[in-house]
């Protein structure tokens, strides 16, 4: 869990500047002049794969639509060949794409810094409207 969210200083640092950038999320200041000393702080970087299912509903629909996609491969094949059927070992390709890339989401913690001073809650005092606005229940971490 970060820490900002209860530090006095979050409302103009510069290095919770980079975490809201990271996090592509409104800044609570868009023009922060205080910068936590050298070396300070430590942000733990957490990379992990989305754990929704799209890549799984994108390789179950591939399969439902197999049948159909390898038809119409092989029309299409045939129509630029001149009627030819393709041999066995000929690459077919349908018109369909999917997406099976999946995602990777990163979070940003700053878990330790020299300057912290503790103020509680002070970003959720302060924290952005169009936060407050669009997740009127949102509890940061």
């Amino acid at each position: 869990h970060c820490i900002c969210i209860h530090c006095k200083y979050v409302t103009n640092c510069s290095a919770y500047y980079f975490v809201e950038q990271q996090h592509g999320q409104p800044h609570i200041n868009k023009t922060p002049s205080w910068e936590p000393r050298d070396g300070s702080p430590t942000i733990n970087v957490h990379i992990r794969p989305d754990e929704d299912k799209k890549t799984e509903n994108e390789l179950g629909k591939m399969w439902q639509e197999h049948e159909e996609e390898t038809r119409r491969a092989e029309e299409s094949y045939a129509e630029s060949n001149d009627g030819q059927q393709a041999e066995e070992d000929t690459a077919l390709f349908g018109s369909t794409q999917y997406d099976l890339s999946g995602t990777t989401s990163y979070e940003y913690d700053v878990i330790e810094c020299e300057d912290f001073v503790e103020e509680k809650d002070m970003w959720v005092n302060n924290m952005p409207e169009e936060i407050r606005l669009a997740n009127p229940d949102f509890v940061p971490t």
